[in-house]
């Protein structure tokens, strides 16, 4: 909690205190002070161009984001190849001013905590150049039009906003603390920070991240400018405000609307932000239940390595990576000690709200088989915290533009491993991401026809946690496909997961139950089990929907009413041991053909291994498939239907469990 007002006179001494008592402070505040010495070697280079949509940097091939060389030229980290030219150069020019807005924060920073009024001079003379060039940059958008959603330094109001925060309380420290003349100030509040308001007002946006952010600057815009008027409608615009965004854009579980984990923290940002401006103006808003469920959630839904799943439009989200976050919710209502003190400690944030001894916040996971529903999302994590296992249904609602066509998909973590992983994202100027990303293909569960599920919601039907402390889920949705029913079932047991994959159709249709996988394949005991897919020049897993993406390795026929087992390790050689095995039942009576692919992943997994379980030709059929991470050597199980509702395992110590679905 803040003793004293934001960047005051004691607050940077209670600053200091902390960098005498603590030694990650120190190092933090070293980092600050290397950050400068490497600004002040440059000159100051602004570009007076207007910067591009991020999501444009990308490699056309690989789909990976580029690493500028400088404003021209532009490698991809995976092939190694050198772009020029639009669209990467107007990012380059983005991340140049993202550059200097906030570098000039950090120099207001640093000049509040050491008094070196170096770095406060650098910080003016960004905001007079800024000042005094706003109203030359054109009104753009990333289309290269002149829309209401269009910026001037960026191309959006959204990044804008984005821009101008740091820039906003740079301008609040250097006013604070006498750094600017009346001149100076007049130019920077009237010709930079309120030439922004009409333009964020020119394009509301209601329940949206990009309202929050518009929000945030104009809470920032209202404490640099003394405005009061400007907080009040950031904060209470009934149809936009802060409040309308907890009420609206937030469940009452914690959860960004959106349902990805991306968005969730890139949304929290904004938030605090807002926050902490309303708090440098004597408003006090951290103490609002839902903004504190925003901290809370994630914490409650993260797999046992701290990674939060990337589903929908996100990537893989570690947590203790938002630990600046994390600073912030423990110094003013003691939430998310545990994250900061995983964390390396060296964000600004750490030194401005974080306290001096996190050492009480290392805990342990530990705990009984739980549940945890996000249920406007409609996200499901079952867990069985002593074998540090994880699974996760995604059966709600579809997620609006960032939504994937997903429902009833499937994520486990076991074995300290995420072995069944969701698609994620590409950067959205590149055509994979909507292509494939977003297909059903993509994901853990099941298409019908080769054809992606409709824009869909689900619902649970049961969830219980039994006698034995294993955990029994059920989840089912009508909406997918026209005349049909998905109906998922599954069973966490302290050893394993039970899968039951249950689908009815008012018509014949080819059916495809789905897994991916970061693991490798490990060759099958008798090759001859396995048709090389490439000796069939012809053969395609499918045409369109995604389907055209995945590269065909093996396929086979197992036998009708017997199990069969496919076993993959972990994909890196420190772990090399770990194994993850799928094992198939097929019903009496029924067939399928079993097809191994490789399908694309985001750029830092590269590929994934890709199971298709397809039955031809049906209007009912079920999946059965147990899943069990373990190391190399343990033995298989043996894998039987005890009736047809249970399944028999025995396991290598010749153990017997039974597991009944419903």
């Amino acid at each position: 909690m803040l003793h004293n007002p934001l960047f005051s006179p004691a607050f940077f001494r209670q600053i200091r205190q902390k960098c005498d008592e603590a030694e990650w402070a120190r190092l933090a505040l070293q980092k600050l002070k290397e950050q400068a010495e490497a600004r002040w070697k440059q000159p100051i280079d602004i570009p007076l161009l207007g910067g591009g949509w991020s999501h444009d940097y990308n490699c056309p091939d690989e789909g990976d984001r580029l690493v500028p060389i400088d404003r021209h030229h532009h490698r991809c980290p995976t092939c190694g190849r050198v772009w020029s030219g639009s669209p990467w150069d107007e990012v380059a020019v983005t991340h140049e001013h993202g550059y200097y807005s906030t570098g000039a924060k950090h120099m207001a920073l640093l000049f509040g905590i050491t008094g070196d009024e170096r770095a406060a001079s650098w910080a003016k003379r960004v905001l007079l150049f800024y000042a005094a060039h706003y109203e030359d940059y054109a009104l753009h958008d990333r289309f290269g039009g002149t829309s209401r959603v269009g910026g001037k330094v960026m191309c959006q109001t959204l990044s804008e906003s984005s821009w101008l925060l740091p820039i906003a309380q740079a301008y609040c420290i250097l006013k604070l603390h006498g750094m600017l003349s009346a001149e100076e100030r007049e130019a920077i509040e009237h010709n930079l920070l309120l030439r922004v308001v009409p333009l964020l007002d020119g394009n509301p946006m209601g329940i949206s991240n990009w309202q929050s952010y518009h929000n945030a600057a104009k809470a920032w815009i209202a404490a640099a400018t003394g405005r009061e008027d400007l907080l009040d409608q950031a904060v209470e615009d009934p149809a936009n405000g802060f409040r309308f965004q907890m009420e609206h854009s937030l469940s009452d579980d914690g959860f960004w609307y959106e349902g990805a984990w991306g968005y969730h923290f890139y949304t929290l940002t904004a938030q605090v932000q807002l926050v902490l401006a309303a708090q440098f103006m004597g408003v006090t808003l951290h103490e609002h239940g839902r903004f504190q469920s925003m901290f809370r959630s994630p914490l409650q839904c993260m797999f046992p390595d701290g990674t939060l799943p990337p589903v929908h439009d996100s990537v893989t989200v570690q947590v203790r990576h938002h630990a600046p976050l994390y600073e912030y919710a423990s110094g003013f209502f003691g939430v998310g000690l545990e994250v900061i003190a995983a964390s390396s400690r060296d964000s600004a944030e750490a030194l401005l709200f974080g306290p001096a001894d996190a050492s009480g916040g290392r805990k342990e996971q530990a705990g009984s088989p739980a549940l945890v529903e996000l249920k406007k999302a409609g996200m499901i994590f079952m867990k069985q915290p002593a074998s540090r296992q994880t699974a996760m249904i995604d059966y709600g609602m579809h997620g609006g533009y960032h939504g994937h066509r997903d429902k009833l998909s499937l994520l486990y973590y076991a074995g300290g491993h995420p072995w069944l992983s969701d698609a994620g994202m590409l950067p959205y100027g590149n055509a994979m991401h909507e292509a494939f990303f977003k297909q059903t293909a993509a994901h853990n569960t099941v298409t019908l026809g080769g054809r992606s599920q409709a824009e869909a919601e689900g619902r649970v039907v049961q969830a219980e946690r039994m006698d034995n402390g294993w955990i029994r889920l059920e989840t089912v949705t009508d909406e997918a496909y026209a005349g049909a029913v998905l109906r998922r079932l599954n069973v966490l047991t302290d050893k394993l997961l039970v899968d039951v994959f249950e689908v009815s159709c008012e018509q014949e249709q080819d059916v495809d139950w789905i897994l991916h996988t970061k693991g490798l394949p490990v060759p099958v005991l008798r090759p001859s089990d396995d048709m090389a897919a490439d000796g069939d020049p012809e053969f395609r897993i499918g045409s369109s929907d995604g389907y055209e993406y995945m590269e065909p390795v093996a396929r086979w026929n197992p036998e009708n009413g017997k199990f069969w087992c496919r076993t993959w390790a972990w994909d890196d050689a420190a772990f090399s041991g770990d194994r993850f095995e799928a094992y198939g039942l097929i019903p009496q009576g029924e067939s399928e053909e079993l097809m191994l692919a490789t399908s694309p992943a985001m750029p830092s997994i590269g590929k994934h291994s890709t199971l298709i379980r397809r039955r031809r030709s049906v209007r009912s059929t079920r999946f059965i498939t147990v899943l069990r991470a373990c190391r190399e050597g343990e033995g298989r199980l043996l894998v039987e239907l005890a009736d047809d509702r249970t399944i028999q395992l025995t396991f290598p110590d010749s153990s017997i469990e039974l597991v009944t679905w419903e």
